[in-house]
């Protein structure tokens, strides 16, 4: 008996950033080659039957606001009977580079991310998966240098508002880089995951999907 969520004739949505694009928009177009076309491949290959349409929105280098920018066009009118947001780590890397200011942005990134999600639940009423963020330097004993606990904090508190299903990829990461030492699971600059990387973040995805 099959635990999928997708069922035959739904549309799964990935929106998000570099992570979520991963060429989509050039040479991989459609889904781009990176862990929303492992999923995709994936669910095809152990449910042939299911005739499920994939759509991914991701774009380079894009931040909470822009999702909020392009959600008309690129969310809500694309109708999907899911949605998965993968978003968090350009914001991150701006606070650090002071784009933006201090830890008083904390709150008004989540009020811009509530938004989005109010208006998946008002107006599509799809159900969401939420990805963490991730910064993972390729040596465990090296600090992050980016506030992914301070972002990932307020992932989890929207996670319990929305019920989303939550994907713990940073807590993913950290146990993959503590078990095998000195592998590269990004492109060795802690945010872009290498195939590996990306196989990771699918199956946790497929986890929280039933797969």
């Amino acid at each position: 008996m099959s635990n999928l969520l997708f069922q035959n004739g739904e549309k799964v949505l990935f929106i998000g950033d570099s992570i979520t694009d991963c060429g989509r928009r050039n040479e991989n177009t459609p889904l781009g080659q990176g862990y929303v076309l492992k999923i995709t491949e994936l669910i095809t290959a152990k449910y042939p039957e299911r005739q499920i349409e994939y759509v991914n929105m991701g774009i380079g280098g894009d931040i909470v606001e822009g999702l909020e920018n392009r959600w008309d066009t690129d969310v809500i009118a694309e109708k999907p009977d899911w949605v998965s947001v993968k978003i968090g780590i350009n914001n991150a890397s701006r606070q650090l580079n002071q784009e933006v200011s201090n830890e008083d942005y904390h709150p008004v990134w989540e009020e811009c991310y509530r938004r989005i999600l109010t208006r998946v639940k008002n107006e599509l009423n799809a159900p969401l998966f939420l990805f963490e963020i991730f910064y993972i330097e390729e040596d465990v004993e090296n600090p992050r240098p980016l506030a992914v606990d301070a972002y990932n904090e307020r992932i989890h508190k929207l996670a319990d508002e929305f019920d989303a299903r939550l994907i713990r990829i940073n807590e993913a990461f950290d146990k993959a880089v503590a078990a095998r030492p000195g592998a590269l699971w990004t492109t060795q600059d802690g945010v872009h995951p290498n195939a590996e990387g990306h196989t990771l973040m699918a199956l946790e995805f497929l986890q929280q999907a039933g797969w």
